[in-house]
């Protein structure tokens, strides 16, 4: 029950974000909610993740660009940590055992095209110094991240870690190359269904309540 409480919250408070309301930092809201339940819900990785995300949203929205991709890098790092400590400690070891090179060689092939992509359309259009140092760091670990989703064996992973790298890879295009129309939608929509996709995966109530993936 908590967690559909929550569920609905975050979503309640994702429509308010694009409704035409005057709320400060009304963006970094929905993450919050996720950030607060994560301290009942959540392994410490996925609520340091959920921190960081949170505060990404809040550079965001005031602008603060450096702020925001950096605060992302952290929730990445913490993401990366925690679908590594599945495999080392949890019930995935059990189940699995190590990394499949099957695993290993599917994720790569879908992965790094994607990478080269970021590296060769987007990364060339970043202005020189410490922004594209901060860029090309930020690219590895979100495409790292994602490599770790899909070893996952879970869709629901796989989608989350999918939709969050989508998502950024919108906005760094938006913000580099050319502007999209309407380009907050397809920003923020991959974005908030990715933080509820990792967030309720990672639950206990998952395992309780959903069939084995």
């Amino acid at each position: 029950m908590e967690v559909i409480t929550i569920s609905v919250l975050y979503f309640i408070a994702v429509a308010i974000y694009f409704l035409p309301l005057p709320i400060p930092c009304k963006l970094a809201l929905p993450v919050a909610l996720l950030f607060i339940a994560s301290f009942k819900l959540l392994p410490w990785q996925m609520t340091f993740a959920m921190f960081f995300s949170c505060l990404g949203d809040y550079m965001g929205a005031v602008g603060n660009f450096m702020g925001q991709m950096g605060a992302f890098a952290l929730a990445h790092v913490f993401l990366i940590l925690y679908f590594l400590s599945r495999y080392r400690l949890g019930v995935e070891r059990r189940k699995y055992g190590r990394l499949s090179t099957r695993y290993k060689i599917a994720a790569t092939i879908l992965v790094l095209p994607l990478v080269i992509f970021a590296l060769v359309k987007i990364f060339p259009h970043v202005p020189e110094g410490v922004m594209s140092c901060g860029v090309l760091i930020y690219a590895l670990l979100i495409s790292f991240m994602l490599w770790c989703a899909l070893q996952q064996r879970s869709k629901v992973f796989a989608l989350g870690g999918a939709l969050f790298l989508a998502s950024d890879m919108i906005l760094a295009w938006n913000r580099f190359v050319e502007h999209i129309p309407h380009a907050t939608y397809y920003i923020l929509v991959p974005y908030f269904l990715s933080q509820w996709l990792l967030f309720i995966r990672s639950t206990k109530w998952w395992g309780r309540h959903m069939e084995k993936e």
